[in-house]
């Protein structure tokens, strides 16, 4: 990998898995199609060949959708770093509040997009996202997440 600092249309070109510290299978978004400085879009396709599907229902049960949106926000983090030039950071999920299950299945043959936004990242890396998971328009899940990033190791330990 080249040590250039990527543009708007690499980034976009880029396989999620470079931005997101999970080892297959358990990468779960498709693509990302968007960013800015505090905001991200990603999508995720569901087929019978997608992580957690469950053929009873011919779909995936929305509780996974907390999972799509720690993954946008992961990618988020791993675009700002690739776009400094740095290594991509190692986060955690520490929790969610006001989580919204609005639908109870994401059936297959769909395209879900999933938006995060940052409301507030402080310096010793926790952080607060608005995160929305929506089929065209209609919003079918949402929460706000906490997250931790480092790539300090010993912070991990202590």
């Amino acid at each position: 990998m080249s040590n250039a600092i990527p543009n708007k249309t690499e980034i976009l070109e880029t396989p999620v898995s470079d931005f997101v510290p999970h080892s297959d299978p358990m990468v779960l978004l498709n693509r990302i199609v968007d960013f800015t400085d505090n905001q991200l879009i990603a999508e995720v396709d569901i087929s019978s060949q997608s992580r957690f599907f469950n053929t009873v229902i011919d779909g995936i049960e929305s509780w996974v959708s907390v999972e799509y949106m720690a993954q946008a926000v992961a990618a988020l983090a791993g675009v700002r770093s690739r776009l400094k030039g740095e290594t991509v950071k190692l986060g955690f999920l520490l929790g969610t509040r006001k989580m919204e299950l609005l639908q109870p299945i994401m059936s297959e043959g769909n395209t879900y997009s999933i938006e995060v936004e940052e409301l507030f990242m402080d310096d010793s890396g926790l952080g607060a996202f608005r995160c929305l998971v929506k089929l065209g328009q209609t919003t079918i899940a949402q929460a706000k997440l906490n997250v931790f990033e480092t790539n300090d190791e010993d912070q991990l330990l202590s």
